[in-house]
């Protein structure tokens, strides 16, 4: 069963005339954007380690992934970060890559990071992969972070359900309804206790963070959409 970060793919597909190798020369004004995410083996094996013990959904494991994402600002390579339990989105500083290789040794760091502080907030190991964008402008950049909103959001029912029925499958129990359709995720979530009305807004829509000129950070855990999402895509 394919997991509801993997079917991610098929939004970031829209944009893979703009994905590029690590090695490339970065072209001048050009702005990069690099999407990191646990592989979906490791999603499963997580979720099934930790089913015993924790909440339905394993909220720790999810708020886990978004601390990790948003600090990725730390590094000093990111000017803006939207964080979902699901993947992380960065934007590039301009600065951070000016020369061929300079983008695959950004990308390396950002993945051991990233996994390295998950896996510190878990306890566990967490396999990170993720793919690089480079964009001919700011513009279409802010497109790529708003699909991504987009598909988190519409894809919550689902992105629930699959975690449920991975948690239901390490404890031996059957898992209720076909993912594949919304009666299904609904009947999944329904047999684990789970309203999705009630669950948090970070949980639906991520959250997003961005340096600030003085160096200071900007969080945003009540994210907007749209064209007031994009706004606080700022150029530096």
């Amino acid at each position: 069963m394919q997991s509801a970060a993997g079917r991610a793919n098929a939004t970031w597909n829209k944009f893979s005339a703009f994905r590029v190798l690590g090695d490339h020369e970065p072209m001048p004004g050009f702005r990069l954007v690099m999407r990191l995410a646990p592989t979906p083996e490791s999603l499963a094996r997580l979720l099934g380690l930790r089913a015993a013990q924790s909440d339905a959904l394993d909220s720790e494991l999810a708020r886990a992934t978004v601390r990790a994402g948003v600090g990725l600002l730390q590094s000093h390579f990111v000017s803006f970060a939207y964080a979902t339990p699901e993947e992380i989105v960065a934007l590039i500083r301009l600065g951070a890559v000016n020369k061929v290789g300079s983008s695959l040794a950004v990308y390396d760091r950002l993945v051991s990071m990233y996994s390295s502080r998950v896996s510190v907030l878990l306890g566990e190991e967490v396999v990170v992969t993720g793919s690089i964008y480079e964009f001919p402008d700011l513009g279409i950049a802010q497109r790529a972070f708003i699909a991504a909103q987009e598909w988190v959001e519409e894809a919550t029912p689902l992105r629930s359900a699959w975690r449920v029925s991975q948690q239901r499958k390490a404890k031996g129990e059957p898992v209720d309804g076909a993912l594949g359709t919304g009666e299904g995720q609904a009947s999944v979530l329904r047999s684990a206790g789970v309203d999705l009305e009630k669950l948090p807004s970070w949980w639906w829509r991520g959250i997003a963070a961005r340096m600030r000129s003085d160096g200071g950070v900007e969080l945003y855990d009540e994210v907007p959409s749209g064209a007031d999402f994009a706004a606080l895509i700022a150029d530096e």
